[in-house]
């Protein structure tokens, strides 16, 4: 069984046990009870006669009390704990207002939290504007309202690869668009924003429209990727796609919907 399968299941486990948590510390504490006062009535007089073995009952007891009350303290207080048996939408507001700047012009956005519990992440996504399509591979943030035909594709993708490295899946990126003849690898980067990650962009290539001019036209297509730090095998991979003219806009959405995007262990 792979880690990532064993962690799935231990999770699972766990969530089940939560629901009976409090009748098993009624049940845990009504033991040590019971084992108390058994032991001070009905073992009274041998206790009496043998008090080393007395005490030795009672540290047993009381060392499994303390136990008990850490584990339930662990599970209770961190934040670790918390997340690992909650859902992600019970631990993030669900909607909220954020303020982004487009061309030199502030706006305010309604964002709605999207979450993937398998995968454990989260991202708020601009409502009004675009949402979210679950796949069996990989998410994708998609227009509401699709494009014309004469538009190329506009979309952000998130995906996570498992025991594999940062090193190997950027360059498997690289060779992806190195191989495609109609994209040509254009910037590599490590950046801080909109997330700290190895930024990987790929651009079609320039050619000559109707009008005799020659180079990148209003409809380039762009793949930009950001690849996480590899932990504990896994690495995850963002990919916006949209063209040139819809840099500073669907660009721009998809750069601030991005620095919300968390994972949670």
């Amino acid at each position: 069984m792979s880690r990532d399968n064993l962690n799935k299941k231990i999770k699972l486990l766990l969530q089940q046990q939560t629901k009976d948590a409090t009748h098993l510390k009624e049940e845990t504490w009504n033991k040590i009870s019971d084992e108390l006062f058994q032991n001070s009535s009905a073992s009274g007089r041998r206790a009496r006669s043998n008090p080393k073995k007395k005490w030795r009952g009672l540290v047993i007891v009381g060392l499994s009390t303390a136990a008990v009350i850490m584990l339930l303290l662990f599970g209770a207080l961190t934040d670790h704990g918390q997340a690992m048996f909650q859902n992600l939408k019970e631990l993030f507001v669900e909607k909220k207002q954020e303020e982004i700047e487009l061309e030199g012009y502030k706006e305010e956005t309604n964002v709605q939290l999207e979450t993937n519990e398998e995968l454990r992440y989260i991202i708020y996504v601009d409502e009004e504007r675009y949402k979210m399509v679950e796949g069996e591979e990989s998410d994708r943030i998609e227009l509401i309202e699709p494009l014309e035909d004469r538009y190329p594709d506009v979309y952000m993708e998130i995906m996570r690869f498992d025991g594999t490295s940062t090193e190997e899946v950027v360059a498997s990126i690289k060779a992806e668009i190195e191989n495609d003849e109609e994209m040509e690898l254009q910037k590599e980067e490590r950046v801080t924003e909109p997330i700290e990650a190895e930024m990987v962009q790929g651009m079609g290539l320039e050619y000559t429209n109707d009008a005799g001019k020659t180079g990148h036209q209003w409809d380039t297509p762009i793949h930009r990727y950001y690849v996480t730090d590899e932990d504990e095998g896994q690495v995850f991979v963002i990919k916006q796609v949209y063209f040139l003219e819809a840099a500073e806009g669907h660009g721009a959405r998809f750069h601030y919907m991005l620095e919300s995007f968390k994972v949670v262990e």
